[in-house]
């Protein structure tokens, strides 16, 4: 009622003023959690090439609890052919119940999510709980793999990769990968595909970058097996516009660290040294969130930009989910663009004032934001719903930037 108000209060005013009007994007409720019944979280988003909304969520059912509690969690989506108007019911992608991971896995849950760019295939990794432990910091928890196609409609049993994903880094007790969005190069492909970017957390080692060139199937290590951000939590990759791969990763606020290749053929490289945002602001609070680039013009002095979003809320504590942006130029002038300076110059919109905490985004088929997050019923009880808004770069920019 208050939103509706002050959404209400905006309109008269702007009428009366001759204000440019914004149109108001109403939030979509996806998965609803209900108290004691059914328990909702952690949110990924992608769109196929064929222009469909794969909207993603934990179904913890009678529990908030994270993945490796020995009760039931699976993975949900939902389906939009209509750029977020409308979605389908909700569908099963990775049901721990199905007989065929019977004594193999508790439950699914962290998804991680990519739609390729040239074909309809999809790719889901999470988490496959095998221990009935209650969170992935008390010991090891399996890697899962599942393959979609018809944009989204079918989806592969899941296939464990634990021992692919382990062996990059040897003598890890425990990972995952960061939840929400993979990323696909727009910079480097290799025979059939653009390549594939993700990067997990450990226990005791923070978190390592890793790539695929045939979308999913075999992964390596980029850079060393020395940690790129030994105090990292949960993980994003982005590009910068040269294919400088950059890591994202929370923690109050986020550390970035970035990836320079030493030539052309985007294999061997090295790391910068990890620095926290000075312009990214959680207060009292550390969540997950996205980091997202998509070309843009500057309406102002009309040239072309890489606009970067970053996603956290901004607080205090878990609330008030914000979307950050910065602007870089469109050509030339990336290897000036450090870790530090990655950290810089950011402003703020804020998605919704209320209790908040992941978020996730991608680029619609009709050049919007698609944008994915967790909104609390009541702080500190674990009730989430996943909320969808469909959003303009003109309302996150206040009309500075305009999608090309």
């Amino acid at each position: 009622m208050k939103r509706f108000l002050l959404s209400t209060l905006f309109l008269v005013i702007a009428v009366v003023s001759g204000l440019p009007l914004i149109a108001q994007n109403p939030e979509q409720k996806l998965f609803t959690s209900e108290n004691g019944k059914q328990y909702y979280r952690i949110p990924a988003i992608a769109c196929t090439a064929g222009g469909t909304l794969i909207a993603i969520g934990d179904d913890r059912y009678s529990h908030g609890s994270d993945v490796g509690l020995a009760k039931p969690l699976d993975v949900l989506c939902r389906l939009s052919t209509d750029n977020g108007a409308t979605w389908s019911p909700a569908q099963k992608i990775a049901d721990c119940k199905d007989p065929i991971y019977k004594g193999r896995v508790y439950g699914f849950g962290d998804a991680a999510i990519v739609a390729d760019c040239e074909s309809d295939r999809q790719l889901m990794l999470c988490v496959g709980d095998s221990t009935g432990r209650s969170a992935f910091q008390q010991g090891f928890q399996q890697v899962y793999r599942f393959y979609g196609t018809d944009n989204g409609k079918q989806w592969s049993k899941g296939e464990n990769i634990s021992n692919i994903i382990y062996s990059l880094v040897p003598q890890l007790p425990s990972l995952f990968i960061g939840s929400g969005k993979i990323h696909q190069s727009r910079v480097v492909k290799r025979g059939q595909y653009y390549r594939l970017y993700c990067s997990f957390i450990t226990l005791g080692y923070g978190n390592a970058v890793i790539y695929s060139d045939d979308f999913g199937q075999s992964w390596a290590l980029l850079g060393t097996h020395t940690s790129c951000c030994p105090k990292g939590d949960e993980p994003k990759v982005d590009e910068l516009p040269d294919g400088s791969v950059i890591l994202s990763s929370r923690t109050h606020g986020r550390w970035f660290n970035i990836f320079r290749f030493d030539d052309k053929s985007y294999t061997h490289g090295r790391w910068e040294s990890p620095v926290k945002a000075r312009d990214i602001v959680c207060k009292q609070n550390a969540c997950n969130g996205e980091i997202l680039c998509v070309k843009a013009r500057d309406t102002q002095t009309k040239k072309k930009v890489w606009l970067y979003l970053q996603s956290v809320p901004y607080g205090p504590k878990r609330s008030h989910v914000s979307i950050y942006y910065k602007a870089l130029p469109a050509r030339g002038g990336y290897t000036s663009i450090s870790a530090r300076r990655m950290g810089e110059d950011w402003q703020r919109y804020e998605v919704t004032s209320e209790f908040s905490g992941y978020s996730t985004m991608c680029l619609t088929a009709d050049s919007h934001i698609a944008f994915l997050y967790e909104l609390e019923q009541e702080p500190n009880k674990w009730r989430y719903d996943i909320v969808f808004q469909k959003l303009s770069l003109e309302q996150i920019t206040d009309g500075r930037y305009t999608m090309l």
